[in-house]
């Protein structure tokens, strides 16, 4: 980037189950905890933040208010400008670099940015009254599940995991001894208080929300076996071995590092984003493109690269781009993934941002990308730096 951008501080929501703990909490109420959060943790005045950028997919009815309800929800003064944006499961990563490209351009010097869903609350759509003519005989739709549905292929999205699996020749028994992995790293996280310093508590009608609903302690090879697939009569992709569906919401606090108080130390420098497009149908592996893109904008190789968080929509594009790039598996996702922690798919890019920069500072080491598949065959990737590592 022209402009070296400083990510100064972040936070999340824990990751709430489908009509879980988070259900009956809006979006922009989601976002509005982890905006005052970050602004607080980032040692920031509410009346110094010029903009919102919000990543959300559900963006129905009010909630195509959601960045400036969220603004106003966390206290920010009236004249703080807020606006949504959606690249469907890279939004949350798109937000923050929209960002950086408006703190580049200048005109702003205080933005925070991130993503929000609640795939809880998506409505139910009747399309027909309106749209009668092209839609005879439609009725009620399911809001959660159009959100998962490709429309080039009219399939659920998880037959674009099965198509991945069979063209890459990824085998059933890979899939879950992955997703069993994923589950295992993710309890060594929380057992170990990892994901402490990122989330913040979600206050309910029922408690105190302080960790991840999602995560399945436990899992093993042979209990995800066990499991039917759910989007092909003979196929491999299963409950257990792709990505969850889920509420929560992440926002970290930018600037560009020039402006940075004196001593201050931000959690991460945002270095370069990439993204990239293929057929719609192997939307998984997009994020070979992606990261290929990305260490040839940055000049490095995937031996600078400490850590890699791959959003793990289905183990099976994740073990097709492990194999297509010949990444190292211990750096993937070394807290676990989407399959154990959950997909909120608006906060997502924020969500593995906060993670990838917090796995930095916790090993010392200096390189990470973030890198998710999106629906529609796109696929996007940042690389973070860890201030406290550069030599």
């Amino acid at each position: 980037m022209p402009v070296d951008i400083a990510v100064v501080e972040g936070a999340r929501t824990p990751i709430g189950r489908y009509k879980g703990a988070l259900g009956r909490i809006p979006a922009h109420r989601l976002a509005a905890l982890v905006i005052r959060a970050a602004i607080a943790r980032g040692g920031a005045e509410p009346a110094a933040v010029d903009e919102v950028v919000l990543g959300c997919v559900g963006q129905v009815g009010p909630d195509a208010f959601n960045a400036r309800r969220a603004a106003l929800a966390a206290g920010l003064p009236v004249r703080t400008t807020a606006y949504n944006v959606n690249r469907l499961c890279g939004s949350g990563l798109q937000a923050i670099w929209s960002a950086a490209q408006s703190l580049t351009v200048g005109g702003v010097d205080l933005v925070v940015a991130g993503g929000n869903e609640s795939m809880t609350r998506q409505p139910l759509l009747d399309y027909s009254e309106r749209a009668a003519d092209e839609l005879p005989g439609a009725s009620q739709v399911d809001g959660t599940l159009s959100l998962l549905t490709d429309p080039f292929g009219q399939y659920p999205m998880g037959m674009t995991g099965e198509l991945v699996a069979d063209r890459y020749g990824i085998s059933r028994e890979r899939q879950d001894r992955w997703a069993a992995e994923s589950q295992r790293r993710a309890a060594v996280a929380v057992d170990e208080g990892r994901f402490r310093d990122q989330v913040v508590p979600a206050d309910t009608a029922d408690g105190l929300v302080e960790r991840d609903e999602h995560p399945r302690p436990g899992t093993t090879v042979a209990k995800l076996a066990a499991l039917p697939p759910v989007f092909a009569q003979n196929g491999t992709i299963t409950a257990g071995n792709s990505a969850g569906i889920n509420d929560g919401a992440a926002a970290v606090l930018l600037t560009r590092t020039a402006d940075l108080g004196p001593g201050t130390t931000p959690l991460c420098l945002l270095r370069e984003v990439a993204v990239t497009a293929l057929e719609p149908e192997i939307m998984g592996v997009a994020p070979m493109e992606a990261i290929s893109a990305l260490l040839r904008l940055s000049d490095l190789t995937l031996d600078d690269i400490d850590v890699i968080e791959l959003n793990e929509a289905f183990a099976a594009q994740v073990l097709a781009v492990m194999d297509g790039l010949k990444l190292d598996p211990d750096r993937v996702n070394p807290n676990g993934g989407a399959i154990a922690l959950g997909h909120p798919i608006g906060a997502t890019g924020a969500v593995l941002l906060l993670k990838a920069a917090h796995e930095l500072r916790r090993t010392g080491g200096r390189f990470a990308v973030i890198t998710m598949c999106i629906g529609g065959g796109q696929g996007i990737a940042a690389l973070i730096e860890n201030p406290g590592a550069i030599r």
